[in-house]
């Protein structure tokens, strides 16, 4: 269930109204995703080198540290979808094209002969189920109108960077990079846990993901255990 949108298939419809009614302009969105990277200590000793993991292997030129990065997908209803774990050189267009989303979307298409899509910033591929934040052209700059539709969809991508914010918030063990020793710890299952579980607390308490589009009731119509029993039987597995 971390990784799987279509338990959600039933909702779709009404994902997709709540955000055409909050001024959305496209008719057919389901789901905001985003790549997030967990900070880890450096690579080093015996269990590392046994696993044959090397700190250049782990290290993100943009962060400047050594980590993890997942891909995670927010629906109006705030319940996240994560996939994951990769090593921190990865790029965000190389991990979206691996956790299979745009053939799950093709496949839903096809089975009920109607188009939903997830939106993205630049650096995800422009796709008839994924639509994303425009860039210019080299040595041209974007319209007025372009700019304004980016200044837009902003508002509603901002949800996928609470999602993760709320997520370190609640699970701080996930922002303590010294304390978190690849090679020796289940480090890679750690964030899709902690997202698992604010999932679970979504569920019984709201986030602010239904508030901030006011689908509270979405959201309740899920129960706990239907969750649970719907959640990817390998996520606890030692």
């Amino acid at each position: 269930m971390t990784s799987d949108i279509r338990p959600w298939l039933q909702h779709f419809k009404k994902f997709a109204k709540v955000l055409r009614d909050w001024g959305c302009p496209h008719d057919n969105l389901v789901a905001f995703i985003d790549g997030h990277f967990l900070a880890t200590c450096r690579p080093g000793g015996d269990a590392c080198k046994s696993l044959n993991l090397w700190d250049f292997q782990t290290f993100a030129g943009k962060e400047r540290l050594h980590g993890l990065k997942y891909q995670g997908a927010v629906m109006p209803n705030g319940i996240t979808l994560v996939w994951g774990p990769w090593r921190g050189t990865e790029h965000d267009a190389t991990m979206f094209a691996e956790t299979g989303l745009l053939d799950t979307l093709r496949e839903i298409a096809e089975e009920l002969g109607e188009d939903f899509s997830a939106f993205g910033d630049s650096a995800y591929p422009l796709h008839r189920f994924m639509q994303r934040i425009l860039k210019p052209a080299p040595e041209q700059s974007l319209s007025r109108l372009q700019r304004r539709y980016n200044a837009l969809m902003a508002r509603f991508r901002v949800v996928i960077e609470q999602v993760f914010g709320e997520a370190s918030q609640y699970w701080a063990a996930l922002t303590h990079r010294h304390n978190l020793r690849l090679g020796s710890q289940q480090v890679g299952k750690m964030f899709p846990v902690g997202m698992f579980f604010l999932n679970l607390h979504s569920l019984f308490y709201g986030n602010t993901t239904a508030s901030y589009f006011e689908t509270e009731r979405i959201l309740l119509e899920v129960g706990p255990e239907e969750y649970i029993r719907l959640a990817d039987g390998d996520l606890f597995d030692e």
